[in-house]
């Protein structure tokens, strides 16, 4: 449990670092009205804020538990099989990307892939904290389309940011942030077990 809340801040944080490196430089804007901090403030808007976070929340976590499962678990295990583990690394990751039906989105989701692939290993094969970040990542990105909370600048080159609210690596921003973080998640392949009988 510890896993998945450590993997959901990140992947909230990772969502919010794209939308504050976009803002710092200066493609985007929080939109007014946006309520302020204030401890009354937040009070009174916590209540629109509340449902459709729980909503997509159980939404997220629920697509993420699939995902996954699949696409971390049972189908790189199967390819590994006949084609080596790297390459079913890589067949899972584009296999999970063209389900998200965006030729935009196809780097990024490879990317994440890798990411994901890399947690599961760091935990020791379990899924907790890869299903963790996914749905933080989900959450976050539904989170920010559903309040409007930023504008993004009409002049901004539409290579720079994501082209769709739930993809926020599709522009170069979020797509640099999610290769850092392929980079350092890069996962190594298993060591093999000798079995052989001396």
């Amino acid at each position: 449990l510890q896993e998945f809340f450590q993997g959901l801040v990140g992947g909230v944080s990772v969502v919010w670092l794209v939308h504050s490196i976009s803002i710092l430089l200066g493609f985007a804007t929080f939109r007014e009205g946006t309520p302020s901090f204030l401890p009354f403030d937040l009070l009174k808007s916590s209540r629109n804020v509340l449902l459709p976070a729980l909503r997509g929340f159980i939404t997220a976590t629920s697509i993420s538990v699939v995902e996954e499962v699949v696409f971390r678990s049972w189908l790189p295990e199967e390819v590994a099989v006949d084609l080596g583990y790297y390459n079913a690394i890589l067949m899972s990751g584009v296999a999970f990307s063209l389900i998200h039906r965006s030729l935009p989105s196809v780097p990024g989701f490879v990317l994440l892939s890798l990411v994901l692939f890399g947690l599961k290993q760091r935990t020791q094969g379990n899924l907790a904290a890869p299903i963790g970040l996914r749905s933080g990542i989900m959450t976050a990105s539904y989170l920010t389309q559903t309040s409007r909370i930023i504008a993004f600048k009409p002049e901004t080159p539409f290579w720079m940011i994501s082209t769709y609210h739930l993809h926020p690596f599709d522009g170069a921003i979020g797509l640099s942030i999610c290769a850092l973080l392929a980079i350092l998640f890069f996962p190594q392949r298993p060591v093999q077990k000798d079995t052989s009988v001396s």
